[in-house]
C-alpha cells in the first residue's frame, strides 16, 4: 500500500491570508466548505474512507499551539477520502483527550465512518478557529511512478472545539 507523507511548507494562516497565498476559487471553494467534506463528496461522487492509522502520537510545536493544548500527545486519526474510487482527500485529525472525554466517547472507535458526520450532526461540537497552511505530498520511497517525482500541494484545516 503506497502512503503519502504530507509536509508542511508554510506556516499555519487564518482565513483572510489565503487569499494571497496562491490558492484559486476551486481550493478556497473546498477550504472555506461549511459543512462537511464528506456530505460535499457523496453529493456528486461514490464515496469512500480509508483509516490509514489512529493511534497515539507526538505533536509538533505549531499544533500544540494552534490547538491550545499542554500536552504533548495525542490521538491522532489519518484517513484517505476517495471520490469515485480516486484519492480526493488526505486528511489528519487531531483528537483530544478532554474531547473524547467531554464530547463524544466514540471518538477512539470511528472505524470507517467520516469524522465529518459526527462532528457535524452533533451539536457538541462547534467549528470556532480554523487554520490553513500548505502541504507538499510525496510518496515513500519504496513505490517508484511518474507521480512520485511530481509533488503535490494541498491544503489543510484544523477545525476546533
Amino acid at each position: 500500500m503506497e502512503f503519502m507523507h504530507p509536509k508542511r511548507i508554510s506556516r499555519w494562516i487564518t482565513k483572510p491570508f489565503v487569499y494571497v497565498n496562491g490558492s484559486n476559487s476551486l481550493q478556497r471553494s473546498w477550504l472555506f466548505e461549511t459543512t462537511s467534506i464528506t456530505q460535499r463528496i457523496k453529493k456528486d461522487y461514490a464515496f469512500d474512507l480509508e483509516v490509514i492509522s489512529e493511534q497515539e502520537e507526538k505533536l509538533d510545536e505549531s499544533e500544540k499551539r494552534i490547538m491550545k493544548m499542554q500536552e504533548n500527545y495525542s490521538m491522532v486519526r489519518r484517513v484517505k477520502l476517495f471520490a469515485d474510487n480516486k484519492q480526493f482527500v488526505l486528511a489528519k485529525s487531531i483528537i483530544p483527550e478532554d474531547t473524547k472525554k467531554y464530547g463524544y466517547s466514540d471518538l477512539e472507535n470511528l472505524g470507517n465512518k467520516p469524522l465529518g458526520d459526527l462532528i457535524f450532526t452533533s451539536k457538541k461540537f462547534i467549528k470556532r478557529d480554523v487554520f490553513f497552511a500548505k502541504f507538499e505530498i510525496t510518496r515513500s520511497e519504496e513505490h517508484t511512478s511518474e507521480l512520485q517525482s511530481r509533488p503535490h500541494i494541498s491544503y489543510a484545516v484544523f477545525c476546533l472545539k
